[in-house]
């Protein structure tokens, strides 16, 4: 016989919006991180025994590895997805949105309105900080089709992964242990943050810096539509926009990402912080708009 499911909490907003007894909590911070080092092991040795061992600290963004990582979190988010449902016992689309369904529309909307800003801070980068992009020579090749090809496959299943696993279930686990909202969400912000950071694998400041405030941005976005739809499509858009540009001037090779101290962008970093937050400002923009043209709610009595 199974249990019957809870609901979730209607008068809070989305990434606060049910709870867990802090143990079951635990559970959920500890295991999403685990489960993604144990799949992405076990994965990426696939990859190994055809390309040969990798170095954690100067991945090659190969096809495979590309695959591999797309993969290896979309399992993740499926089993944090799963877990969770299960350990607060709500429907497991209440990973996804509160208080409404899930929006396909949505999610297309704000992959299209984020391709903006994210293609601004590019140029941007490029004009001010052209050291930090890290591009060789602009070429297109045999490998730049497969790997761009790769991309719009892998890099969805990626994106929106992270986004299902550190948003819509770390969020809520961390921000159980606290009942007001704010708190509770500040450690939502804080513990998904650095479990983000650390799975990314890198020693640049400046890097996990900008951990924090992906993670401080998508969060919001989150608070304010209701949903994973606006961060899941950012999240998207900025991954595939960069990785293909960078693809371009790989010189016909795979990217080689160093993730060791003082090697990232470094400061260039504050023009992708700054695009994060001009997002959430647009998402607030948007969804304000939303809620104007549906009205206000009238309610009618019977009789």
């Amino acid at each position: 016989m199974t249990s019957p499911l809870h609901t979730t909490l209607s008068d809070r907003p989305f990434g606060v919006h049910f709870r867990l007894p802090r143990w079951k909590s635990l559970i959920v911070l500890i295991s999403v991180p685990v489960v993604l080092l144990l799949v992405q092991v076990l994965v990426f040795q696939a990859v190994a025994m055809i390309e040969g061992p990798a170095d954690p600290l100067k991945p090659r963004l190969t096809p495979l590895t590309l695959l591999a990582s797309g993969i290896s979190t979309a399992i993740t988010a499926l089993i944090a997805t799963v877990l969770v449902a299960r350990l607060a016992k709500i429907s497991w689309r209440s990973v996804f949105s509160h208080n409404r369904k899930f929006d396909w529309r949505r999610l297309g909307l704000y992959f299209a309105v984020s391709a903006v800003p994210v293609g601004l801070s590019v140029i941007v980068t490029a004009l001010i900080a052209p050291g930090s992009t890290g591009w060789g020579n602009f070429e297109v090749g045999a490998t730049t089709i497969v790997i761009i090809l790769v991309t719009l496959v892998a890099t969805p299943l990626q994106s929106a992964g992270e986004e299902v696993a550190f948003r819509g279930a770390v969020v809520p686990a961390a921000g159980s242990w606290f009942r007001s909202v704010r708190p509770a969400i500040l450690l939502g912000i804080v513990l998904s943050g650095a479990l983000f950071a650390l799975i990314h694998v890198s020693l640049d400041p400046w890097f996990v810096s900008y951990m924090f405030v992906f993670t401080a941005c998508t969060v919001s976005m989150g608070l304010i539509s209701g949903g994973l739809e606006a961060a899941m499509a950012f999240h998207v858009s900025n991954n595939i926009i960069v990785s293909i540009i960078n693809a371009f001037f790989a010189g016909n090779d795979a990217t080689v990402v160093d993730r060791g101290a003082g090697s990232g962008p470094g400061a260039s970093l504050v023009i992708l912080m700054v695009m994060n937050v001009v997002m959430v400002g647009t998402v607030w923009l948007i969804e304000r708009k939303k809620r104007s043209a549906r009205g206000p709610k009238v309610l009618v009595s019977a009789g």
